[in-house]
């Protein structure tokens, strides 16, 4: 006789919490050293350039932004990815 899991021993995905707000904040934090992350009341992301990694006056001459918003954190981090590289190329 073969042995299965049975269904009610399986973990199911809604028994599993969501991600926090804080675990998403730190975890954006970490990934992208030089940038700290907050979340509005209005459900916003944003992110701010910090002291770690400043802009040059021809880096902010050429429209590199202190600050990036978005809807989500997943579109956050596409932000905060383009401005690297945009301040990566005018340096």
């Amino acid at each position: 006789m073969r042995t299965t899991v049975r269904e009610q021993d399986e973990p199911r995905l809604m028994d599993v919490p969501p991600p926090t707000r804080d675990h998403l904040i730190s975890e954006i934090q970490a990934r992208f050293p030089g940038w700290g992350v907050w979340h509005s009341d209005a459900h916003r992301w944003w992110a701010f350039r910090t002291a770690f990694a400043p802009l040059t006056i021809g880096q902010l001459r050429a429209g590199c932004r202190l600050i990036v918003q978005a809807d989500t954190h997943t579109e956050l981090c596409a932000a905060i990815r383009a401005e690297i590289e945009y301040a990566r190329r005018a340096a």
